[in-house]
């Protein structure tokens, strides 16, 4: 039989894909994660690995075996926050957001969270792509879009609004927007429409049939940003520009509603420290409402 001990160097290898990935997160040597899956591969007479270019992928007894290993995992993870976070949750947590969200909403917004548990420690995974619970890059996801996969528990987390901005010295330069038909006339800020992670972030064509696009960027930041420049006119989610000073919203009356999911595994939705951080962005979006739906102060 083989080590137990040993499984951690099997998962953290399949999520990672490579040696090296792998032992910076085990903060170990590639040599040392190597032995650990050959003596597992010992063990079972079998390989559970078969190396390509791109990286290590699991052979058919890999695969048998990661069920399992996921399992024993589970179970390790679920009696350490029995055990020890009961009274006081510690440790670490990782969520996976959107950026927009993580960065100009979540990441300003975690104190309180801290101030009720000093021993919980969160990492915030925000880019601008979607993050994969199945695949252990978070714990918790919160996604644009309502994942349907079964080994998910998954609830709206909150609506929220997308509006037109501009800087006052890009309206200042260029024809006034009195009416949706002005728009055409205007420059566009947008997304790269090949590298879209997700149809939702496809929306400019909601308020402009053939808009004249001169900026295009993966990431809502950059975006917020060369809007604030004065490039041109953005889409942008409410709880982000409202407040901002340099930038004046554009009719009002036009915008686009859209919703954020948020998801954990199932086997892992009663871990205290998981239910800790869960619950704590719920109650904050919930109390936060009126930003995230851009209604006037």
């Amino acid at each position: 039989m083989f080590d137990w001990n040993d499984l951690r160097y099997f998962l953290e290898l399949q999520r990672s894909g490579r040696l090296l990935t792998a032992a910076q997160r085990l903060k170990t040597t590639h040599a040392t994660v190597a032995r650990h899956i050959e003596a597992i591969e010992k063990s079972l007479g079998t390989a559970l690995f078969v190396q390509h270019a791109q990286g290590y992928e699991l052979t058919p007894a890999g695969e048998a075996l990661l069920k399992h290993a996921e399992a024993m995992e589970n179970v390790a993870l679920l009696a350490e926050d029995e055990l020890t976070h009961s009274a006081a949750p510690l440790g670490k947590i990782r969520l996976g957001v959107a950026e927009g969200l993580g960065v100009m909403f979540l990441a300003g917004r975690m104190g309180g969270l801290f101030e009720r548990y000093p021993g919980l420690e969160v990492e915030l995974v925000a880019v601008p792509r979607f993050v994969s619970i199945l695949n252990r890059e978070a714990e918790i996801s919160i996604h644009l879009e309502r994942p349907s996969v079964d080994q998910l528990v998954t609830r709206k987390l909150t609506d929220y609004r997308l509006a037109l901005y501009a800087s006052r010295a890009y309206l200042d330069r260029h024809p006034p927007i009195e009416k949706r038909e002005d728009l055409a006339a205007h420059a566009w800020i947008d997304y790269v429409d090949d590298l879209l992670f997700s149809q939702e972030l496809k929306f400019l064509s909601s308020f402009c049939r053939n808009p004249r696009v001169v900026f295009h960027s993966t990431s809502v930041i950059a975006q917020h940003q060369a809007a604030r420049s004065g490039l041109g006119i953005a889409v942008l989610p409410c709880f982000m520009a409202a407040g901002d000073p340099a930038l004046v919203p554009l009719l009002p009356g036009e915008g686009i509603a859209r919703s954020y999911w948020i998801s954990s595994r199932r086997e892992l939705h009663k871990s205290v420290r998981l239910r800790v951080l869960w619950d704590y962005v719920v109650e904050l979006c919930a109390r936060e409402q009126g930003l995230l739906l851009g209604e006037p102060h």
